[in-house]
C-alpha cells in the first residue's frame, strides 16, 4: 500500500511538472485534479474524499471543454477563473454545498445514486477529448481521454483504497506517457507530413552500418504548383506524397525539407530499392489529389483533382561512398540528373 501511495504521488507530481514544461494546458489541469485526488485518497479524510467525489467530475469536465490555447486570452481567463473557483470549493466548500452537488449528480441519472452521475460527467469529458483527438489527431487529446477514463475508475472505486489508488496511479502514468510521447513527436516527427523529420534522419545516419542505400525524392515543379494552386493545396500535396512513400517505399521515409524526402533502405530492401522506388513513382503519378485552389479573389475555389510527379535519385554505400553523408550526396547528384533528364523518373548514382 505504501509503495502504491508513493507511486501515485510521484506520478501526479511528475505529470504536473511535465505538463508545465511542455505547455500542455489541458493535461496540466488534469494533473492538478489528479494531485488533489491523490492527496485526498492518501490522507483518507472522509470530508476530503466526499469533496473530491462531488467536485472532481465538474473540474474534469471544465478541463476537457477548455480550449488548448494561451492562457492569457480572455476566453481562457474566464475558464481558468471557473476552474479555480471549483478547485477552491473542493477544498473549502461547506457540507451543504457538497450535498447540493451530490443531489445534482443524482439528477443527472434519476433513480440512482450520485456515483453514476459523477461517472456520466467524467465519461462525457473523456468523449469530448476523444472526439477532439479524432478530428485533430493530437496525442495530448488521446492522453487526456484515457487518463479521464482511469480517473473515472478511481471515482467508481472510491471506497476501495487500494484499487482507487491503483486507478489514480494509472491515470498519472498515462499523462506522463502521453506528455513524453508528445515531446518525442514534436522533436522527431514532421507535423505536416507525419513522417520522421530531419533530426530523426540525422540520428538514423549515425546508426547506419553494413549495406544500405539512400534515395532522395523531390516533387516536380512544386514551386509552380504552390504559385498556381496556393500553399494550402501545396500542403495537401506534401501529405499525399508522404502517404504514398509510407505505403509503397518498403523502407523508412523521412521529410528532408521543403518538397524533398529521403528514404533509407537497409538489409533485404537494398536489393529491391530500384523496384520499390519505381512503385512509389508510379503510385505518386497515378494518385489524384483533391484540392481547393485559391481564386483571384483570394477565396478557396471549387474542389478539383490534380496530379503531381516526383523525381528520384538513389545511391548505395560503396568504397567510393563510405559514409551516410557521402551516400546522400551521391543520391542528391543522381536526383539532379533525373530532373535534367525530364523528371518523373528514378536514376541510380
Amino acid at each position: 500500500m505504501m509503495m502504491l501511495s508513493w507511486s501515485a504521488a510521484a506520478l501526479a507530481a511528475l505529470s504536473f511538472v511535465l505538463a508545465i514544461g511542455f505547455a500542455r494546458h489541458r493535461l496540466l489541469l488534469l494533473a492538478t485534479v489528479l494531485a488533489a485526488a491523490v492527496a485526498a485518497r492518501i490522507d483518507g479524510d472522509a470530508r476530503a474524499l466526499q469533496a473530491m467525489f462531488a467536485f472532481a467530475p465538474v473540474l474534469l469536465l471544465i478541463a476537457a471543454v477548455m480550449p488548448e490555447a494561451r492562457w492569457r486570452t480572455r476566453r481562457n481567463a474566464a475558464w481558468l477563473l471557473l476552474f479555480a473557483f471549483a478547485l477552491l470549493m473542493t477544498l473549502h466548500a461547506p457540507a451543504h454545498v457538497v450535498t447540493a452537488l451530490d443531489e445534482f449528480l443524482i439528477a443527472l441519472w434519476p433513480g440512482t445514486d450520485a456515483g453514476r452521475g459523477a461517472m456520466a460527467m467524467v465519461l462525457l469529458a473523456a468523449v469530448v477529448c476523444l472526439l477532439r483527438w479524432i478530428v485533430r489527431g493530437t496525442v495530448a487529446e488521446l492522453t487526456a481521454s484515457l487518463a479521464l477514463l482511469a480517473f473515472g475508475c478511481a471515482l467508481a472505486l472510491l471506497h476501495d483504497v487500494e484499487r482507487s489508488l491503483f486507478a489514480l496511479t494509472v491515470c498519472g502514468f498515462l499523462i506522463v506517457l502521453g506528455l513524453l510521447y508528445g515531446a518525442y513527436r514534436m522533436a522527431f516527427v514532421d507535423a505536416l507530413s507525419g513522417l520522421r523529420n530531419r533530426r530523426a534522419l540525422d540520428e538514423a545516419m549515425e546508426r547506419l552500418s553494413g549495406i544500405y542505400a539512400i534515395a532522395m525524392v523531390d516533387i516536380d515543379h512544386f514551386k509552380s504548383f504552390n504559385d498556381t494552386h496556393g500553399h494550402a493545396a501545396g500542403d495537401v500535396a506534401l501529405r499525399e506524397v508522404a502517404a504514398r512513400l509510407r505505403r509503397h517505399a518498403g523502407a523508412a521515409p523521412y521529410r528532408y525539407g521543403g518538397e524533398e524526402f529521403c528514404i533509407v533502405f537497409e538489409d533485404g530492401a537494398v536489393e529491391r530499392a530500384d523496384d520499390l522506388l519505381e512503385a512509389v513513382r508510379v503510385a505518386i503519378e497515378a494518385h489524384a489529389i483533391r484540392i481547393r485552389p485559391i481564386g483571384r479573389d483570394g477565396k478557396p475555389g471549387k474542389p478539383k483533382d490534380v496530379k503531381v510527379t516526383a523525381s528520384f535519385g538513389v545511391a548505395d554505400r560503396s568504397e567510393k561512398c563510405k559514409t551516410p553523408k557521402d551516400v546522400i550526396s551521391a543520391a542528391d547528384k543522381a536526383l539532379y540528373k533525373a530532373k535534367a533528364a525530364g523528371r518523373n523518373r528514378v536514376i541510380r548514382a
